[in-house]
């Protein structure tokens, strides 16, 4: 059991450096003057600290989640010896950065045993 819980969490924080990989990729995207891509990035961090926290029961799946995502922002927003990176030091990029990780924080600090746990049987 806990071989599959350690399994589980690097699943997990594989998962969020893929999900912070690929934020960082389309958050610049802009539709009309609407940052179509840094929403989208936004969601799908969000949704994915919902799901492990889900799974798992506890802030340990979100934690795995938001040190992945961590990892693959701060690498991706280092500048390259060829002079490029991916995460510039625009309003988009400090939006991404920075905002993405208000929701990995708050994801992590929510109350995960309470939300899983479900309704109370009946007669209880």
């Amino acid at each position: 059991m806990r071989l599959a819980r350690l399994l589980l969490h690097a699943v997990l924080g594989a998962l969020g450096v893929a999900v912070g990989g690929l934020g960082s990729f389309v958050h610049a995207q802009v539709v009309a003057g609407v940052p179509v891509g840094l929403l989208c990035a936004y969601a799908l961090t969000a949704v994915t600290l919902v799901m492990a926290g889900l799974a798992t029961r506890a802030r340990t799946g979100p934690a795995a989640v938001a040190a992945g995502w961590l990892v693959a922002v701060l690498l991706l927003s280092a500048p390259r010896p060829e002079g490029d990176l991916v995460v510039a030091a625009d309003p988009l990029g400090y939006a991404w950065s920075l905002g993405g990780l208000v929701v990995v924080t708050l994801g992590v600090a929510a109350p995960w045993p309470l939300l899983a746990s479900g309704p109370a049987p009946a007669g209880r």
